[in-house]
């Protein structure tokens, strides 16, 4: 039997929907084992527009720690898609105190602007984006503006999820002839002191660092210290942070942001730093927080390794690495279905 044109080409574009629609898939319609991620967690509902679930996802969340937007600087915020499925991506915006930020974004080359605080899109299998974060809603991005991005990947298995690995951009250019790339500080691996080996002459070599609170259990604000060590492993100078707000915790159960800040590090330790290769030392006592160390060296820049460490302050209660508690606002609220990445 002969079919007519009309209908094979309406036959073929029916296919290719619902392709696409199968590509952008990342829940799954029964609950998958998610306990090997974040601690344990469950997966989370996800529901149509009529708010129906129609199935569910694993996650994972971090933090990029610190943004700077507008002025000379610009972040980029990117993320692929593992080979393995699709997944729903959620970046939200805060401020140095951990307030929503409103900003400008942009997708990959798009000159399309979006103002807001969150931003959530589907990528299918191995597809990657990329979010430019402008500056400040409602401005002409003349200031430059500081803060955080939350981040939260929804997959439809633990295998997906455990293989996403999103990275955030700083670029000055051409003002700065570099960009940097930082990794996201994952939720499940928070700590309460952290350590880098950097050089700073004042000159040539320098050395900038960001705090972030991760502490869910107190509202009061902490501040950190940082510690210097030679290369001989002596003490050489100490600082302070500012206070940084900690998470707070709303009264429906659900969880905020934390405040962040970061400077030079001999803005912070105000005594000379010792020649040659140091220690840099930050240390929350019992305060859950996540940390990184940018080293800057002539006309290139990078970021440093920043590990887990103890201090002679760390106490019994912060014996092992945790997860953050956000995880149970998460879990414990249907999500609706992202659209597809804007092209």
């Amino acid at each position: 039997m002969l079919v007519p044109l009309k209908s094979l080409q309406l036959f073929g574009l029916t296919a290719l929907v619902a392709a696409s629609l199968h590509g952008q898939t990342y829940w799954s319609t029964t609950a998958p084992d998610c306990s090997s991620l974040m601690d344990g967690e469950q997966p989370v509902p996800i529901t149509n527009s009529s708010g129906t679930v129609i199935g569910y996802s694993c996650w994972v969340s971090g933090t990029f720690i610190w943004l700077a937007a507008g002025g000379a600087w610009g972040s980029f915020v990117r993320v692929a898609a593992p080979a393995s499925g699709a997944i729903g991506v959620d970046y939200w915006f805060y401020d140095m105190n951990g307030n929503n930020l409103s900003l400008d974004t942009s997708f990959g080359n798009s000159p399309a602007v979006t103002p807001g605080n969150e931003v959530n899109y589907a990528l299918s299998a191995n597809q990657p984006s990329q979010v430019n974060l402008l500056g400040l809603s409602g401005t002409n991005h003349s200031v430059t503006e500081t803060g955080s991005v939350w981040a939260i990947f929804y997959c439809p298995d633990a295998t997906t999820c455990g293989n996403v690995l999103p990275q955030l951009l700083y670029s000055a250019l051409p003002t700065i002839p570099w960009s940097l790339s930082v990794p996201i500080a994952w939720d499940d691996a928070l700590w309460t002191q952290w350590s880098a080996v950097g050089i700073d002459d004042g000159a040539s070599h320098r050395v900038s660092l960001a705090v972030y609170n991760e502490d869910t259990t107190s509202t009061r604000p902490t501040s950190f210290t940082v510690q210097v060590y030679d290369s001989n492993g002596n003490l050489a100078g100490s600082g302070t942070t500012p206070p940084l707000n900690p998470i707070p915790v709303f009264s429906d159960g659900s969880y905020g942001e934390g405040g962040t800040w970061a400077d030079l590090l001999s803005n912070v330790v105000k005594t000379p730093l010792p020649p040659g290769v140091f220690k840099v030392l930050i240390d929350g006592g019992s305060t859950l927080s996540a940390a990184e160390v940018l080293q800057i060296t002539g006309a290139s820049a990078t970021t440093l390794q920043v590990a887990y460490d103890t201090s002679s302050s760390a106490s019994a209660s912060s014996a092992a690495r945790k997860a953050n508690a956000r995880k149970t606002g998460i879990t414990d609220t249907p999500k609706p279905v992202f659209k597809a990445l804007p092209r």
